[in-house]
């Protein structure tokens, strides 16, 4: 595989990296994580993974490709600042963090998601790591009505030596509404592994599909409210009356909105037609499984499970959101309607349920993108030139450098 950044060979002690995240469940972020680990040149660079807070279902995946895992246990601040016992709390974490980097001999802090990013530079910047990353990957509306929270992700970014982004729309929200960015922006657009070969039958992936001929079309992504769910559920009445054996999977963990979106399916009387299937490790597998997928998200940054979909030769219908029309080439790969419109929703839906030489015609276009693209390779190949290119700035000799990742366009 050909990469950027990796034509020569470094020192014999590769350079330790430190991955941080919020937490350990599976998710879009985590599994980027993961797949960066799982594939960066070990010749050159040592990763470890840090959790500030817990544990999950992805611990076991990056001990098994020989990265330590460390889990720190975060307690939390309370809103309440009256108290100073959460801030003496948080002081003393951000201690131990910090003595943790330099006991390990971390030279890249390379953080993501906003917990992570604060408690990573932070800890990074006590510890005197030479390079510190922090990676953006939300629209950043998270923080409205959140003033402190907003000032201390402008001081990581202060702290920080690069600010990552996985979309050209990503790094316009953090260019308005974040300090201290200049000059530091770099674009990395996440990877995908392309997946040839044959494809399981949905049926055996899920068994509540089995036995009545259904055409399935799949929804990958945790139950936040701002997912979109709720205008799936509305679509999928309308879809349902055209085409009574079309089965909509949604595929992910309760994070808040899962006893609402039940309620409407029973409201709708929809208990066949959508069902929901929970956190799934063969997300990827159900996906290729399926007749397409469907992305009806308010806010997106970009997406894993899009990109998933284009691999697997799957059509996508998605909301015009974010860094989605990056990816997804509206009438090409895919079709893009508004958000937060069930009725435009179930007309790309029907469109493609009418129309399945079509849709197959676009998910070859999309698996053809995904190659060309937004490939895996290329996301570490960039990763990798990124810290090079900071080491050489701030660590000189502890790497060679040799390129740069791309700014956005």
């Amino acid at each position: 595989m050909n990469r950027a950044g990796t034509g020569r060979a470094g020192p014999a002690t590769p350079v330790k990296v430190a991955y941080v995240l919020p937490g350990l469940e599976r998710g879009g972020t985590e599994k980027h994580v993961l797949d960066l680990t799982a594939r960066i040149d070990r010749r050159r660079f040592s990763p470890s993974v840090i959790s500030v807070t817990e544990g999950g279902s992805l611990e076991k995946p990056f001990r098994e490709l020989d990265v330590p895992v460390r889990i720190l246990g975060f307690p939390g601040v309370r809103k309440d600042l009256r108290s100073v016992k959460p801030l003496v709390a948080a002081c003393s974490f951000l201690l131990r963090f910090r003595d943790l980097l330099r006991s390990g001999g971390i030279r890249v802090v390379h953080s993501y998601l906003p917990l992570a990013n604060i408690l990573g530079t932070f800890a990074a910047a006590l510890a005197g790591t030479p390079v510190r990353i922090v990676s953006k990957r939300g629209l950043g509306l998270y923080k409205d009505g959140h003033a402190l929270f907003s000032l201390f992700e402008d001081a990581a970014n202060r702290l920080a030596d690069a600010v990552t982004v996985n979309s050209a729309a990503v790094g316009e929200a953090v260019r308005r509404q974040e300090r201290f960015w200049g000059g530091k922006i770099r674009l990395v657009y996440n990877g995908v592994e392309s997946r040839p070969g044959p494809v399981g039958r949905i049926d055996r992936l899920c068994p509540e599909v089995a036995g009545d001929g259904a055409t399935v079309v799949t929804y990958v992504a945790n139950l936040f409210a701002y997912k979109g769910h709720a205008d799936l559920v509305e679509a999928a009445r309308q879809v349902a009356d055209a085409f009574p054996s079309v089965r909509f999977l949604l595929v992910g963990g309760d994070a808040g909105e899962e006893g609402n979106v039940r309620r409407r399916i029973e409201a709708m009387g929809l208990g066949r037609n959508v069902l929901l299937a929970g956190p799934r490790p063969d997300a990827a597998a159900i996906v290729a499984a399926s007749a397409f997928l469907v992305h009806p998200s308010h806010q997106e940054g970009f997406s894993n499970a899009i990109l998933e979909a284009m691999a697997a030769g799957k059509a996508v219908v998605a909301t015009r959101v974010g860094g989605i029309p990056e990816a997804v080439e509206d009438g090409r790969t895919g079709l893009l309607v508004p958000p937060r419109d069930p009725a435009a929703l179930a007309g790309a839906v029907l469109s493609l349920l009418r129309d399945p030489d079509g849709a197959r015609a676009m998910g070859e276009a999309g698996r053809r993108r995904a190659e060309e693209e937004f490939s895996i390779g290329r996301m570490v190949g960039e990763i990798e030139s990124l810290y090079v290119e900071l080491l050489a700035r701030k660590a000189p000799g502890a790497l060679p450098a040799c390129g740069t990742a791309r700014e956005p366009r």
